[in-house]
C-alpha cells in the first residue's frame, strides 16, 4: 500500500524531465497524505501537469468524502472493482510525480517509518488513475486520483511484509506506455509490475513523519526526509 509519498523537488528540476505546463500554487510536498494535492500528468493532457487530491473519488460518489479503500488500486484486481474498471477501460491513467515514499514497519510493535527511493533516479512516476466529480447543486469540480500497487518486492518486504503492496514505479519508458491510448487494456496492465529490487533503497526516518498535522498544520518539512541511525 502506499498511503504517503513525497515530491521534494523544485519546480525547475521537475520542467527539465517533464517538459510539460506546471500549474500555479506547485510547493514540494515532504509528506503527501490523503486529500492533499498531489502533481499528476494524465494521458488526456500530456503536455500538462495538474493538481488533484490524493484518493480517488468516483464521478457518481454523493460527496467528496474520501473513502480511504480509493487511495490504491489493486493491479491484479482493477477489472473486477466498479470504482476503477471504467477508469483504466476509458484509459483515464496518470503519472503521479515523486520522489520517495513512505512505509511503516509495525514488527517489533512500535511504529518505525521508512522512506524508499530509486538509486537510478532522484525522480519519477507511480501509475495512476484519476477521475473527475462535480457536485450538480454548486458545479464545483474535484479532480482526484489513486496510486496502482502491486505485490511487495523484497526491498520494500524487508520493512513492509512480502505478502503486502507496494506502489507500481514505472520506468521512463513505462511512463509514455501508461499514458498510451492506444495499448490494450491486458498490455497496460502487464505494465504493473514491482520495481526491481536493485535499484531501490530504503533509510529510517524520524517518527514525526507519522503526523499528518500538528495543531492543525500540515506536517510538511524538510526534516522529515532525513535519515536517522
Amino acid at each position: 500500500m502506499c498511503a504517503r509519498y513525497t515530491l521534494t523537488k523544485a519546480q525547475k528540476d521537475l520542467l527539465i524531465r517533464y517538459q510539460v505546463k506546471f500549474p500555479a500554487g506547485y510547493k514540494p510536498n515532504y509528506n503527501l497524505a490523503p486529500t492533499q494535492k498531489g502533481l499528476v500528468i494524465t494521458a488526456d493532457e500530456p503536455d500538462t501537469a495538474q493538481l488533484m487530491h490524493f484518493g480517488l473519488v468516483p464521478y457518481w460518489a454523493q460527496s467528496t468524502k474520501l473513502d480511504f479503500s480509493t487511495l490504491n488500486a489493486r493491479s491484479e484486481e482493477i477489472m473486477g472493482k466498479k470504482t476503477f474498471a471504467p477508469l483504466i477501460t476509458h484509459r483515464k491513467t496518470c503519472l503521479v510525480l515523486a520522489d520517495g515514499f513512505y512505509e511503516w514497519d509495525k514488527k517489533t510493535g512500535e511504529t518505525l517509518p521508512y522512506r524508499f527511493v530509486l538509486k537510478d533516479r532522484d525522480l519519477f512516476a507511480f501509475a495512476g488513475l484519476w477521475s473527475q466529480w462535480k457536485d450538480q447543486f454548486s458545479g464545483e469540480v474535484y479532480r482526484s486520483f489513486t496510486i496502482m500497487t502491486t505485490q511487495a518486492n523484497e526491498t520494500v518486504g524487508k520493512v513492509h511484509a512480502p505478502k503486502f503492496r507496494m506502489p507500481v514505479i514505472l520506468s521512463r519508458e513505462e511512463e509514455a506506455l501508461w499514458l498510451s491510448k492506444d495499448l490494450g487494456t491486458p498490455d497496460l496492465l502487464n505494465l504493473c509490475k514491482a520495481y526491481p529490487d536493485e535499484l531501490m533503497d530504503c533509510y529510517r526516518v524520524d517518527k514525526a513523519v507519522n503526523a499528518t498535522v500538528i495543531k492543525g498544520v500540515i506536517n510538511n518539512r524538510p526534516e522529515l526526509i532525513q535519515a536517522i541511525n
